[in-house]
C-alpha cells in the first residue's frame, strides 16, 4: 500500500499510546476495547472525513487484540492490509485472511490486526445506504445490510484500497476546494461498493437511446466532483442502466468515459492555454482531476506525451 506521508486529505496521529490509539478510531468508526500484547506500541491513527462516511487507517506497531461490542444500527467495516484473525460471539468460523471483514450488528467481533500493515475502517448509516441503493438499482430497490449477507467483500476492499491509494498520495499544495469535490467522489463510490457488497446481481430493464444525452451533460458537466450516480440521475437511469446502457453502445463503463470526457477536455485547455494564464496543475482541477501524478500518467498513455510537453509546445508556436 506504500508508506504513511503527510496529506492534505487526512487528519493524524502518532502514540505509543494504547487508549489514545482506541479512542481516536472509536470516536469515528464504533466503540470497541484494545487488548494491548506487545510490550509497546508504535502506532498510528488517519481519518479521512467523507460527505456521509468515514474511513479511519490505523496501524498499532504492535501487536493487540481489538474487541468491538455489536453496533447495532451503525454499518462499520474492517479491510486489513494484512493477514487479520478474526472471531465473532455468535460461533461462526474463526478466519485469518485479508478479506472485508463487516463487524457484527448483534454479536462482538474479535479481531487480531496484523501489528504494521495495519487496517482500513469504514463506518456508514445504514440509511443513506438503503437511499443510495435507489440510485443504484432503481427507486423499487430493497436492500437490508446484513452483515451475514455480504455477497461481495472484493467490491468494498477494491472501492477502500483505491480511496487509500489516492487520497494517501494528494501533493501536500492541493486545494481546499479540489479536495472537498473529491471527497464527494470519494463517498460515492463508497457507497456504491457498500450497496453491491449485500445486493445480489440483478437484470434491471435498459431504455435506450440515453447515451447521446450522456455525452452532451458530461461536455458541460465533469468536474472533481461529479459521479457516477450525478451522470446516471442526469439521465433519468439507474446506475446500473446506466452501466448497461454504455456498455452496449460505447463498450466502455460510465466511469472511462468520464475520464475520457476529461482527459479530451484537459488536451484542448493545454493546447488552448497562453504562458501566464495556466499551468498543468490548474487545467488537470479545472478538466475534473484531482490527483496530477494520476492525471499525467493516464494523459501521457492517451496523447503520447506528458500535459506539461502539451503546454510549453503550443506555448511556444
Amino acid at each position: 500500500m506504500g508508506g504513511i506521508g503527510e496529506t492534505p486529505a487526512w487528519t493524524w496521529v502518532r502514540t505509543p499510546r494504547r487508549a489514545t490509539l482506541r479512542d481516536e478510531v472509536a470516536e469515528h468508526t464504533t466503540p470497541h476495547e484494545v487488548t494491548q500484547r506487545a510490550d509497546r506500541l508504535d502506532g498510528t491513527v488517519g481519518v479521512l472525513a467523507l460527505p456521509e462516511s468515514r474511513m479511519v487507517f490505523v496501524q498499532y506497531g504492535g501487536r493487540v487484540e481489538v474487541e468491538a461490542p455489536p453496533t447495532g444500527d451503525r454499518i462499520v467495516a474492517t479491510v486489513p492490509l494484512g493477514p487479520m484473525g478474526v472471531r465473532y460471539t455468535d460461533g461462526r468460523p474463526e478466519t485469518r485472511d485479508t478479506q472485508t471483514v463487516v463487524l457484527g450488528q448483534e454479536c462482538s467481533t474479535l479481531m487480531d490486526p496484523d501489528p504494521h500493515a495495519g487496517a482500513l475502517v469504514i463506518s456508514s448509516d445504514p440509511i443513506r445506504i438503503k437511499e443510495h441503493a435507489q440510485t443504484v438499482w432503481g427507486p423499487d430497490a430493497g436492500l437490508d445490510p446484513d452483515p451475514e449477507a455480504i455477497t461481495s467483500p472484493r467490491a468494498v476492499e477494491r472501492a477502500c484500497r483505491q480511496i487509500w491509494t489516492v487520497t494517501s498520495t494528494l501533493p501536500a499544495n492541493t486545494p481546499a476546494a479540489v479536495i472537498a469535490s473529491l471527497a464527494h467522489a470519494l463517498d460515492d463510490m463508497l457507497m456504491s461498493a457498500l450497496v453491491l457488497a449485500w445486493s445480489p446481481s440483478r437484470h434491471v430493464p435498459t431504455p435506450r437511446g440515453r447515451v447521446a444525452h450522456v455525452l452532451d451533460w458530461l461536455r458541460c458537466n465533469h468536474g472533481i466532483s461529479v459521479t457516477v450516480s450525478d451522470i446516471a440521475r442526469a439521465a433519468g437511469l439507474s446506475v446500473r442502466q446506466l452501466q448497461q446502457s454504455v456498455h452496449d453502445e460505447l463498450g466502455m463503463t460510465p466511469m472511462r468515459l468520464l475520464r475520457d470526457v476529461r482527459l479530451m477536455d484537459a488536451h484542448h485547455r493545454l493546447r488552448a492555454a497562453g504562458p501566464q494564464t495556466a499551468t498543468v496543475a490548474s487545467v488537470a482541477h479545472e478538466s475534473g482531476f484531482a490527483h496530477l501524478g494520476r492525471f499525467s500518467v493516464m494523459y501521457r498513455e492517451r496523447f503520447g506525451e506528458s500535459p506539461s510537453v502539451t503546454l510549453m509546445r503550443d506555448v511556444a508556436s
